[in-house]
């Protein structure tokens, strides 16, 4: 069921931005492209499904991780090439070229990111000025 939660998609909104300078090169360096970009993608799946659908925290989740841990297979499975995808192109950069167990450690660390985060700030009230 569809539901709309600002501060989710907000949420989602700020790390999108972050994920595409990450892709575009704006935000340089081999780490922040490898490591950092694949922490940010689990907190950014779970805040989009938190926004826009009644999913409890466990529920996005999961879900958020088996996304990507299916991307991480077809990276494996090389689905990119197979696909005749040309190597920097859109599809290339959002499937993945690159099968790394390392990117499934990532996916952990962003998926305990999000919740403690989800736990920390998205869900505390909103203190008005006075």
């Amino acid at each position: 069921m569809l539901t709309f939660r600002p501060r989710y998609l907000a949420a989602a909104a700020a790390l999108f931005a972050v994920e595409v300078a990450i892709a575009t090169g704006a935000l340089p360096g081999a780490f922040t492209r490898n490591s950092i970009g694949d922490v940010l993608v689990i907190p950014l799946l779970y805040c989009a499904l938190r926004g826009l659908t009644k999913a409890a925290p466990p529920a996005a989740l999961a879900i958020s991780l088996a996304a990507g841990l299916i991307a991480e297979l077809l990276q494996y499975l090389r689905l990119a090439d197979r696909l005749g995808l040309a190597s920097g192109s859109l599809g290339a950069i959002i499937l993945g070229t690159t099968f790394s167990y390392a990117d499934l450690l990532m996916y952990g660390i962003g998926g305990a990111l999000a919740v403690g985060v989800d736990l920390w700030a998205l869900r505390r009230p909103i203190r008005r000025w006075r």
